[in-house]
């Protein structure tokens, strides 16, 4: 009877892993291109969401949304010297920026909002799909 070695079985079971790290890397491709072909034959605001019923029972939904990436030092400074005392910030262990009241001050205060916005980059966040088939 023969028995495999332990090298044997790793360099096998590596061979197996780096195999299947491949096919996922191939389908997670595969994946995102045909979800940003749906995605752009369902239209939708920049932020928002919208689901379509196939014929066959099959529901799609696609997502969209922003990411916001902020100097939050730059926001507290310009808040400081404006004399107002509630930047939208959240304290945590980082300060990051309050997105509601980032977009508060879009409709409400325009010329604080010009000044913060100067430090905020806004950018599409990558868009969901979700597939529920019947």
């Amino acid at each position: 009877m023969y028995q495999e070695t332990t090298e044997y079985k790793l360099m096998r079971l590596a061979n197996e892993l780096e195999n299947a790290k491949a096919a996922e890397a191939l389908a997670k491709r595969g994946r995102v291109e045909a979800e940003e072909r749906i995605a752009a034959l369902v239209p939708t605001e920049d932020v928002g969401q919208k689901t379509v019923t196939l014929d066959d029972g099959t529901k799609i939904t696609v997502k969209r949304g922003l990411s916001y990436k902020a100097q939050t030092e730059e926001i507290q400074q310009c808040f400081l010297a404006a004399g107002v005392p509630h930047p939208p910030l959240k304290s945590k262990t980082t300060v990051e920026l309050d997105t509601k009241g980032y977009e508060w001050f879009k409709e409400n205060d325009p010329q604080m909002f010009v000044v913060m916005s100067q430090f905020v980059t806004v950018t599409p966040k990558k868009v969901a799909v979700t597939l529920v088939v019947k």
